[in-house]
């Protein structure tokens, strides 16, 4: 096994990770706070019923969305800091939360649990853990990510090989 069977998984955390910025303009617009507990709230528990249907433990599954979650919030809380020292957020359409992300987040679960049950055998090797930090470093390379997006995928999948 090589570590760039991770990818699947390592794309799709930076998939969801690319809509924080969205979520972030959205938040910016309507002038609400990045932590939302009871939406937190939400996503962990349908994601822990989703893994536990995919053969999931439900700490494993709550363990990997609270991390995808807080990843996420990094990225909003980062580019908020921003948008203030600069005095404004880009001048661009703002999404709707409820209309426009909300339902690509929840796509992106289902296929984050479904990946995740694929990849179980790989996640429990001895050098899954090495294996997936090299696929993340080699991912950010390829797709020249920024400090930030490394950073915040690192946070995402941080208990990925959780035993």
């Amino acid at each position: 096994m090589h570590g760039d069977e991770f990818f699947p998984l390592i794309e799709m955390s930076a998939t969801r990770l690319a809509l924080a910025r969205e979520v972030a303009l959205a938040k910016w617009h309507a002038q609400q706070v990045v932590e939302d507990g009871a939406r937190e709230a939400a996503v962990i528990s349908a994601a822990a019923l989703a893994g536990a249907s995919h053969g999931l433990s439900r700490v494993f599954a709550t363990h990997f969305f609270t991390d995808q979650i807080e990843a996420n919030k990094l990225v909003q809380y980062t580019l908020i800091a921003q948008w203030r020292r600069s005095g404004a957020a880009p001048d661009e359409p703002r999404p709707d939360l409820k209309r426009d992300v909300r339902p690509e987040l929840d796509r992106l679960q289902e296929e984050l649990v479904r990946e995740l049950a694929a990849t179980r055998a790989l996640r429990e090797d001895p050098e899954g853990a090495t294996m997936l930090a090299t696929a993340v470093a080699a991912y950010a390379k390829e797709r020249g990510l920024d400090t930030l997006s490394v950073i915040a995928l690192d946070r995402a999948l941080a208990r990925v090989c959780e035993r």
